[in-house]
């Protein structure tokens, strides 16, 4: 089911969040309610990704008329790791679809990718899983340069693509979103390359709302609203997701994500045009330094 494909690939670009060049972020202080200050003051001058391990609950946010979806449940594990030449994230997210004619579907995807610090080299390792069968896999490696790069799958064997110039693999990505929504840019857009598919590239354009802080004072969660990663400015920022040869000028999939400055991502919301699923935090934790 091509849903169930671009939900895995949307969450991995979306949650692989890191920069290895940022300084650290201090926690803002208390101040009056956020609608009465302006946006500049909160925007914190230096950023600094926080390693982590974070659960996200996830369910059926809205579907269209003609959708054949009439719920969706499930959990993702979420695990981004410092592991000194590079960022290691892993994945795990399993999803249990109930369609309108009465029938379900279990759907896992597990995904281990590894980002050197400068951005420049991606390794890659997906499966995904429906109702016991693998369904999906691809493996391999990809490199850039200032003239651009390319990706080498071993699975499927022999597959080649070319990366533009421009092209971003997703920590790098999520480090930009961050570095702009901090100097107060709203829009930009760039290539990016996951390998969650064959091509495993897409055009994303990026909106950055106006920051937000001290969300967390209203947090009803326990485990969440003295969680001190979470003491942070959020930004609402809007991600839509094009495949490169598309004609129609239409997104494959769009999503609203909530960002915290420390690149902990607080909820997101992924729309498929003819439904949606959110994902709200649970709970999270910081990981050990590598002591390197």
């Amino acid at each position: 089911m091509r849903s169930t494909t671009a939900l895995s690939a949307i969450l991995l670009i979306s949650l692989a969040f890191a920069n290895p060049g940022m300084a650290a972020v201090a926690a803002p202080e208390k101040t009056p309610d956020v609608q009465s200050i302006p946006a500049e003051s909160l925007r914190p001058t230096k950023t600094s990704i926080a390693p982590h391990r974070a659960i996200y609950d996830m369910s059926l946010t809205s579907v269209k008329n003609g959708s054949n979806i009439s719920g969706v449940s499930g959990r993702m594990l979420f695990e981004w790791a410092d592991v000194c030449d590079g960022w290691a994230v892993q994945q795990h997210l399993k999803l249990h679809f109930n369609y309108a004619e009465g029938d379900e579907s279990d759907v896992t995807s597990t995904e281990v990718t590894w980002e050197s610090k400068d951005g420049k080299r991606y390794n890659f390792n997906i499966r995904r899983v429906s109702d016991g069968k693998e369904t999906e896999r691809y493996v391999g490696k990809a490199v850039l340069d200032k003239d651009g790069g390319t990706a080498t799958y071993s699975v499927p064997a022999g597959k080649v693509v070319k990366l533009p110039a421009d092209t971003l693999f997703p920590s790098a990505h999520t480090s930009l979103i961050i570095q702009k929504a901090a100097t107060g840019d709203k829009l930009f857009s760039r290539p990016v390359f996951d390998g969650s598919d064959e091509n495993g590239l897409d055009d994303v354009s990026v909106f950055i709302n106006a920051p937000v802080a001290h969300w967390q004072e209203t947090e009803a969660n326990p485990k969440l609203k003295t969680n001190t990663l979470l003491s942070q400015t959020a930004w609402p920022v809007r991600m839509a997701f094009f495949k490169p040869e598309t004609e129609t000028g239409e997104p494959d999939y769009e999503m609203n994500l909530s960002l915290l400055a420390n690149g902990v991502a607080r909820t997101m919301q992924i729309d498929y045009g003819d439904f949606s699923v959110t994902g709200v935090l649970s709970d999270v934790e910081t990981l050990p330094s590598p002591g390197c």
